[in-house]
């Protein structure tokens, strides 16, 4: 370590026997100052709040504290640097945790007036954004709106026949259609936010639940049974793993009986299914003749695989691989080299198109079981409704970068004119 950094620490230290903690500047200032303590002077300009918080009554009083505190400086100095391997951490530990608290305390006060700069900003962001993107993002939610109210109705209606028919196809659309309502209504605020990457990360789910929702009601009641059951089997991992690290994590631990039970159910159901059905999509197994289907097998079989391209562009921002810390939805062309940290008014069409698509797929698949005039009426309308919601926003889009091929040509014509 260096000499000067050595010396401002045992400074800040002898400060602190008296109740006076150095600020970063300060400690830096005395830093500086090493040269001139060889003719015995060292300046510290301690602040009114400084000597005030300290308990001292006036300058006088705390400039006289300091003065005592910082006699015979060069002896500690030279026995710290001769033994400086094991007084450095602590030293530094000490002068960090003083640092740390100050620092805190600062931030915490003038929080509320950055929070309120933040928010002015992005409100003045999300107008701009909407001025954009307004009519699309206007059509997704009125799409979100009848699709939600679709489901509502026909789970009203058939909910009681369901339960006495023992219907797990209706069960695992109704859930899974107000699962996919919630997913659509966050991607909706994401969008209005500017976040089109963790828009499109949500549109993974809910096509993840299309795929699920197609699947079973091709094939009826005994795979939909199987995918309710299978929950049993995700909760013996996830036990397992949770009475892995209960401990590390400050969990109590279940009981010897709770686990016993929870492996005996997980037994039942692959002893009842076969052993495939303990592996992830063991619910499609048989069905695919699988001993350990993939969620593309699934997909495949459905007719969705068309749209694996922009599952897997959405899976770049769910995993910590490289693609998706070069790759981002909200950079639009020609801005590749900035990192984007915070939200984009571009990139919002494909997450919005995608979550207007899927949605209709739920929404129509839990309408179909029972179709009726009404019902068909309302699938026909959505499909339609899915195909004008894209048209808005791929509309939306074009308009976007045109304004940024105006603006970037705009930006050169100045700075060849200044170059002139």
């Amino acid at each position: 370590m260096k000499p000067d950094k050595i010396f401002a620490l045992v400074v800040a230290k002898r400060c602190r026997s008296v109740n006076i903690n150095l600020s970063e500047a300060q400690i830096e200032s005395i830093e500086s100052q090493l040269g001139d303590m060889a003719n015995g002077h060292l300046s510290i300009d301690v602040s009114n709040d400084q000597w005030s918080s300290a308990g001292f009554a006036s300058e006088a009083d705390a400039a006289e504290a300091l003065n005592l505190a910082l006699q015979d400086l060069v002896p500690e100095i030279e026995l710290f640097a001769s033994d400086l391997e094991h007084s450095l951490p602590e030293l530094l530990s000490e002068t960090t945790e003083h640092l740390t608290l100050r620092t805190l305390k600062t931030l915490k006060r003038t929080a509320r007036g950055m929070l309120r700069d933040r928010r002015s900003f992005h409100l003045a962001f999300e107008a701009n954004l909407y001025y954009v993107w307004g009519k699309a993002l206007d059509a997704l939610e009125t799409h979100l709106a009848l699709c939600l109210e679709a489901g509502e109705t026909f789970n009203h209606d058939f909910r009681n026949a369901a339960a006495r028919a023992n219907d797990a196809v209706f069960e695992v659309l109704t859930r899974s259609h107000a699962r996919s309502c919630q997913i659509a209504s966050e991607v909706l605020s994401l969008l209005l936010a500017g976040h089109a990457d963790g828009a499109m990360a949500r549109w993974r789910s809910l096509h993840e639940l299309s795929v699920v929702c197609s699947f079973t009601k091709k094939h009826g009641n005994e795979v939909a049974e199987r995918y309710l059951l299978h929950q049993n089997i995700e909760s013996c991992k996830a036990a397992a793993q949770y009475q892995e690290y209960c401990d590390r994590i400050g969990q109590t631990p279940f009981t010897e009986e709770e686990i016993a039970d929870i492996q005996k159910n997980n037994e039942i159901l692959i002893k009842r299914f076969g052993k495939a059905y303990g592996t992830e999509y063991g619910w499609a197994a048989e069905v695919l003749m699988s001993r350990q289907p993939r969620f593309s097998d699934i997909e495949k079989s459905v007719d969705l695989d068309h749209l694996r391209p922009y599952y897997r562009m959405a899976s770049h921002k769910v995993h910590a691989n490289p693609t998706g810390v070069f790759f981002s939805l909200g950079l639009s062309d020609g801005t590749d080299k900035i990192l984007l940290a915070g939200p984009s008014n571009a990139g919002l069409a494909d997450p919005g198109h995608l979550t207007a698509i899927s949605l209709t797929q739920v929404t129509a698949n839990l309408l179909t079981t029972t179709p009726n005039l009404d019902r068909l009426v309302v699938c026909n309308i959505l499909l339609k409704m899915s195909d004008e919601v894209g048209e808005k926003f791929w509309a939306a889009d074009r308009r976007l970068k045109m304004m940024d091929r105006r603006t970037r040509r705009s930006t050169r014509t100045r700075q060849k004119r200044r170059a002139c």
